[in-house]
C-alpha cells in the first residue's frame, strides 16, 4: 500500500495507481497515465488550458512569479505572476523544448527545461499491490449487483416535505422548509430546514432525498442541543492564550485580510476582536471589513481550542454524514493509518459584517466552488450598527462611485499609482508586513486591559503608536477616494476608528506619524508593495446594488439595518446552472473588480478564481439574461449550512459572525469530487488554487474496499445463523476465487 502522496510532476494532480516514472535515481519524474495518454496523442499533456509545463519552464527561467500572459496583463487573476521587464513571451515560447513519443511508443523522460533528467525513458510503474483493484472492482460488483440506487428525479417534488409547491406561502421554520429561490416550473425552490431537536431516524431518511438530489440543507437550532459553551470572541480568546502557552506559540497578532482591496494585514488579535464587537471605520465613515485568516494559527482546531473543538463535534447534525472521525458516511474516515490524511477541518472564519450591502469592501467569501462537501455552522454573531451620520455618509460616497464606475465601463482607465504605463507593479519579497498596534482605547472592559497590558508582545505593540491598521494606496487615474493624500514612505496613521454601539459619532482622531506599511495582494505567489498617505483607501467605487423585485426572498431586509435579519447571506448555485453561470461571468467580467479594486480583464475559470462576488444588481442582471438563480437565504445563529460538492457558493455577513466549517466526503457526490479533481487538473500549474489535496480517486478506493471486508465479515457472521443473504454468499465465493 502507498505510504506518501504521488503526484505527477507534470499536472501537479494525484497520482492513484499506475504511473510512468523515470528510473533515473536523481531524476525520479512521475507522469500520470492521463498525461501519457495526451502526449500519445500530441497534444499539451496536461490539457491545453493547463500549460503546466510550461509554467514550469518558465518559472526555472525567470524565478518565481511569473506570468506567460507578459507585463502588460491584469493583476487581479489569482495564477497571473509577471515576466520581468522587457521579457518577451515569444522569446520564452521559442526557448521551450519539445517533447513527444518516441517512434516505438515508448516516452522518454522530458528535457531538463521541462522538469525531467532527458535521458532516460518513463516506466510503468504502480503504487498497489498487483491486482487489488482488480479484484477490489470484481468484489464491488458482485455485492452491488442487485442494488437499486435511489430515486432522485429532479422533475418532481420531495414527497417527504411537507409542501412541495412553489406557490405555498406556509414556508417559515416550522413548516420545516424555507423559500430561497422563485425559479418558474421548478420543484427546487424550497430547501429542506429540519429542527435540530426533531431530528430522527425518519429525518436522517428525509436529509438523504434532497441531499442525493444535490440540494443544499440548512439545520437549525444546534445551540439548543450544547453543553451552553459560549462562543464570544473574548472567550475563544483567552482559551486560545491558555493553549498558546503550551503550544509555545508567541504571536500576538494575526493576518486579517482587508475587504475593501483584498490585501493582507497584520492587526493584534485583541485590537481584531474589539472591531469585531464595536466595529472599525474610516473617517470619512466608510466601514472597515476585517477577515480573520489562518486562526487559529495551525491545523488543529482541536488542539488550539479543545473544548469548542468538542463542543462543535457534539452539535454537527446528521453525524454518520459528518463526523471526522467516527462518520460512516464520511469517506474521509475510511483511510489507513498509513494514508496521508487530508486537512478538512473544522476551521473557523472569523468577520466583520455590517448588514446594508455595500457593493465595495463588503464582507464576503467571494463565489467559489469546493471539492468536497461542507457543513458551515454559525456559532456567534454581533449586530454592529450604523449612526446616521455614517450611513449618509455612505450613501453619499456611494453615488460619486457608481458615477465612477459608470465612467469606467465607458472607456476610462485605471492607472496603478507610481507605476509608469506599460510597466507591472513592484513587488518586493516580503509575504506580509507588519502593522503597528497601540495603548487600549477608552470604554475597553478593565480586565481584559489588564489580560491585554499583561500580556503584550513587546515587538508586536508599541505604546505610542495608534491601533489603527495603516493601509496602502495604489491606484489613481479616474478612481478617486473619500480624502486624497500624497504619496509617500511615511504617513499619517489612517483615522480607522471604533464606534461603539449607538455612540457612533465617538472618534479617536490621533495623527501619529508611522511609517507605510505594506500589504500582500491576496492573488497567489505574487505580492505587491504599495504605500499610503493620507487618511483613506483608494478606490472605494461603489456600485449601488438595485433591488431585484419585490419577490426576492431578501429584498425586504436588505436595505433596512434596524430590523431583524441573520448573520450572513448565502447565494448557492445549483450544478446544473453552472455553465450559464460561468457564461455570464465570461462576459461580464471587466464590471467586476479584483485587488485594489481594479477591473478584472482576464480570467482563466470564472469560478476557481475566486474573485467574483455577485451583488444583487449582478444576480438580477444574470437571471434576466440567462434565466437563473442562486438558492439565497440568510444563516442565522445555531443554523448549519450543508453544501453539496460541486455547487458554486458564495457568502456576505450582514453581522460580525464567526462560524466554523467541516469538510467531508460522502457517497452520494463523490462523482462530483472526482469530476472537480479533474477540473482543478486543468487549472495552471501556478493558479493560487490548483491543488488535489482530497485524493478523492484513492479515498474512493480505500472506502470500498473498507465495505467489502465488512460485507465479507458479516456474511461469515450470518452463515453461522443461517441467515446468509446471497449477496454476500456470491461475495464469499468472489473473494476466495478471486
Amino acid at each position: 500500500m502507498p505510504k506518501s502522496l504521488f503526484n505527477s510532476d507534470n499536472c501537479n494532480t494525484s497520482i492513484v495507481n499506475f504511473l510512468r516514472s523515470c528510473p533515473n535515481p536523481d531524476c525520479s519524474y512521475d507522469l500520470c497515465l492521463k498525461c501519457c495518454g495526451e502526449l500519445r496523442k500530441g497534444i499539451q499533456p496536461g490539457g491545453n488550458e493547463a500549460e503546466s509545463s510550461f509554467h514550469q519552464f518558465v518559472e526555472r527561467s525567470y524565478g518565481q512569479g511569473t506570468d506567460v500572459k507578459g507585463p502588460q496583463s491584469d493583476t487581479s487573476s489569482g495564477s497571473q505572476v509577471v515576466l520581468p521587464a522587457g521579457g518577451c513571451l515569444a522569446d520564452v515560447a521559442s526557448d521551450f523544448p519539445d517533447w513527444g513519443v518516441k517512434t516505438d511508443g515508448s516516452i522518454p523522460c522530458p528535457p531538463i527545461a521541462r522538469g525531467g533528467c532527458g535521458t532516460g525513458t518513463l516506466e510503468l510503474r504502480r503504487i498497489f499491490e498487483a491486482n487489488w483493484v482488480d479484484k477490489l472492482i470484481k468484489s464491488s460488483d458482485v455485492l452491488t449487483s442487485n442494488y437499486q440506487p435511489p430515486d432522485s428525479d429532479l422533475s418532481r417534488g420531495c414527497s417527504l416535505c411537507p409542501c412541495t409547491s412553489s406557490s405555498r406561502d406556509d414556508t417559515s421554520d416550522h413548516s420545516g422548509v424555507r423559500k430561497a429561490a422563485f425559479r418558474r416550473n421548478s420543484h427546487d425552490v424550497l430547501l429542506y430546514c429540519p429542527n435540530a431537536a426533531d431530528l430522527g431516524d425518519s429525518e436522517f431518511e428525509h436529509f438523504q432525498v434532497h441531499w442525493r438530489r444535490g440540494e443544499p440543507v440548512i439545520v437549525r437550532n444546534l445551540l439548543a442541543k450544547t453543553s451552553g459553551l459560549s462562543w464570544e470572541p473574548m472567550v475563544m480568546w483567552r482559551a486560545f492564550r491558555s493553549a498558546r502557552k503550551k503550544l509555545k506559540e508567541e504571536s500576538f497578532c494575526v493576518k486579517a485580510v482587508d475587504c475593501l482591496d483584498w490585501c493582507e494585514v497584520e492587526i493584534n488579535i485583541h485590537q481584531f476582536f474589539k472591531g469585531y464587537l464595536e466595529g472599525r471605520r474610516h473617517r470619512s465613515g466608510w466601514p472597515e471589513m476585517l477577515k480573520l485568516k489562518d486562526w487559529p494559527p495551525t491545523n488543529s482546531f482541536e488542539e488550539c481550542l479543545p473544548r469548542h473543538g468538542a463542543e462543535f463535534i457534539g452539535m454537527l447534525p446528521f453525524s454518520d454524514y459528518t463526523h471526522p472521525r467516527s462518520g460512516v458516511l464520511n469517506l474521509a474516515t475510511k483511510l489507513p493509518a498509513h494514508a496521508p490524511k487530508p486537512d478538512l477541518g473544522p476551521k473557523t472564519y472569523i468577520a466583520y459584517g455590517i448588514p446594508e450591502e455595500l457593493g465595495r469592501g463588503d464582507s464576503v467569501a467571494k463565489l467559489h466552488c469546493d471539492i468536497s462537501d461542507a457543513v458551515n455552522i454559525l456559532t456567534h454573531t454581533t449586530n454592529v450598527k450604523l449612526g446616521t451620520w455614517q450611513s449618509k455618509a455612505i450613501t453619499k460616497l456611494q453615488k460619486g462611485y457608481e458615477a465612477e464606475d459608470s465612467s469606467m465601463l465607458n472607456g476610462g482607465t485605471c492607472e496603478v499609482l507610481g507605476t509608469p504605463k506599460g510597466e507591472p507593479p513592484k513587488r518586493p519579497h516580503e509575504d506580509i508586513a507588519y502593522c503597528p498596534t497601540s495603548k487600549e482605547l477608552p470604554g475597553l472592559n478593565q480586565r481584559d486591559a489588564d489580560i491585554e497590558m499583561v500580556e503584550r508582545d513587546p515587538t508586536a505593540l508599541r505604546h505610542s503608536e495608534s491601533s489603527r491598521v495603516t493601509r496602502t494606496k495604489v491606484a489613481k487615474g479616474n478612481f478617486s477616494s473619500p480624502d486624497e493624500g500624497d504619496v509617500g514612505l511615511s504617513c499619517h496613521a489612517e483615522e480607522v476608528s471604533f464606534y461603539h454601539g449607538h455612540h457612533a459619532e465617538y472618534e479617536i482622531a490621533e495623527k501619529d506619524s508611522c511609517n507605510a506599511a505594506k500589504r500582500k495582494l491576496m492573488n497567489g505567489n505574487a505580492t505587491s508593495e504599495a504605500t499610503f498617505s493620507g487618511n483613506e483607501p483608494t478606490n472605494s467605487i461603489q456600485e449601488k446594488a438595485n433591488k431585484v423585485g419585490a419577490e426576492h426572498p431578501l429584498q425586504s431586509k436588505n436595505d433596512c439595518s434596524g430590523g431583524v435579519h441573520g448573520g450572513a447571506v448565502w447565494d448557492i448555485f445549483r450544478r446544473q446552472d453552472v455553465p450559464k453561470l460561468t457564461e455570464y461571468l465570461q462576459k461580464h467580467h471587466k464590471e467586476f473588480r479584483g485587488i485594489n479594486n481594479v477591473p478584472i480583464n482576464s480570467v482563466v475559470h470564472p469560478i476557481h478564481d475566486q474573485t467574483f462576488y455577485l451583488n444583487e444588481n449582478h444576480k438580477k442582471q444574470l437571471k434576466e439574461e440567462y434565466g437563473i438563480e442562486p438558492w439565497t437565504f440568510e444563516q442565522y445563529i445555531g443554523e448549519a449550512v450543508f453544501i453539496p460538492a460541486g455547487c458554486p457558493h458564495q457568502v456576505r455577513n450582514r453581522q460580525s459572525c464567526i462560524k466554523v466549517a467541516l469538510d467531508f466526503v460522502s457517497p452520494d457526490n463523490i462523482q462530483e469530487c472526482i469530476r472537480l479533481t479533474e477540473e482543478f487538473r486543468l487549472l495552471p500549474k501556478f493558479h493560487k488554487y490548483k491543488e488535489d489535496k482530497l485524493e478523492v480517486k484513492k479515498m474512493a478506493l480505500y472506502a470500498a474496499s473498507l465495505a467489502v471486508d465488512e460485507a465479507t465479515q458479516l456474511g461469515i457472521e450470518s452463515s453461522a445463523f443461517g441467515s446468509a443473504n446471497q449477496d454476500v454468499t456470491n461475495l464469499e465465493q468472489a473473494v476466495v476465487t478471486g
